[in-house]
């Protein structure tokens, strides 16, 4: 089905299930006046743990939904997508495609530091693309990669405000501590509603690159070159397509996203 929302400038935003939101939420506010459409493919989650013929082919179905919205730059929010699918989706579309794992590894090259952590899904983790990124621009830096698949559903659950939260933050990231590490880098875009609790463990020396806040600076640098006529002070749409909805899933939205009052669709794009 094709949806017809207007002729401005939209912006077309997707990730495996929810946690992209966090990337919705930081471009919002330093977009204000782009029409941003999220599309959760939460039908199919969890992308972390599936193969990259699967993740490619689920990508490739999430921009064409978007492509047929008008939707003129897509930003990859999820991480999986992000390691295995952005070359593919880069040579299929002919549009500006953004991903949070670029803008992840950019950021953390510019910050100075020498020794990174990355923390990710397994898929993200195993494909190592953070670390090929990270050596391309700087073959000194010392890296150390961990997968930490229980804290998305940790959040997801609303169980970071439990005590035992900080237990299961210290076991999965005492690594980097022993390590002494500079910078870590958040990859999965569940992790920053708990960057806090993890600032709290590392200590305020270790710098966190947040993949939300990076690719909303990136986006919004491209827009004022390219798109500078379409800067206004007027609040455009946001829109929220889900494939699979749920008292769990609305449960979840209003808990870790309770300033988030936008129109939620259910879609189908298989």
């Amino acid at each position: 089905m094709i949806y017809n929302y207007g002729v401005l400038m939209k912006i077309g935003i997707f990730d495996s299930g929810i946690g992209g939101l966090t990337v919705l939420k930081e471009i919002s506010k330093r977009l204000p006046s782009f029409e941003l459409l999220y599309l959760g493919d939460t039908a199919r989650l969890p992308y972390g743990i599936k193969s990259k013929k699967t993740v490619d082919k689920y990508s490739e179905n999430n921009v064409r939904f978007l492509k047929s919205l008008g939707c003129k730059i897509i930003i990859v929010a999820c991480n999986t997508a992000s390691s295995y699918s952005t070359s593919l989706l880069k040579r299929k579309f002919n549009l500006p495609i953004f991903d949070v794992l670029s803008a992840g590894a950019q950021a953390s090259s510019k910050s100075g530091a020498k020794r990174i952590g990355i923390i990710g899904t397994s898929s993200t983790i195993e494909s190592r693309t953070y670390e090929k990124k990270l050596r391309k621009i700087d073959k000194s830096i010392k890296i150390l990669s961990k997968a930490c698949p229980i804290f998305a559903p940790m959040i997801e659950q609303g169980l970071s405000k439990k005590n035992y939260s900080k237990l299961i933050i210290k076991d999965n990231l005492q690594i980097f501590k022993n390590k002494k590490i500079d910078a870590l880098i958040l990859g999965c875009t569940h992790y920053p509603l708990i960057k806090k609790n993890i600032q709290d463990y590392l200590g305020s020396d270790v710098i966190l690159i947040d993949s939300a806040e990076e690719i909303s600076k990136s986006l919004y640098d491209y827009l004022k070159l390219y798109y500078p006529n379409e800067f206004s002070k007027i609040p455009k749409q946001r829109k929220i397509f889900l494939t699979d909805k749920s008292t769990y899933f609305n449960s979840v939205i209003k808990r870790i996203f309770n300033n988030m009052d936008f129109e939620i669709k259910l879609v189908d794009i298989t």
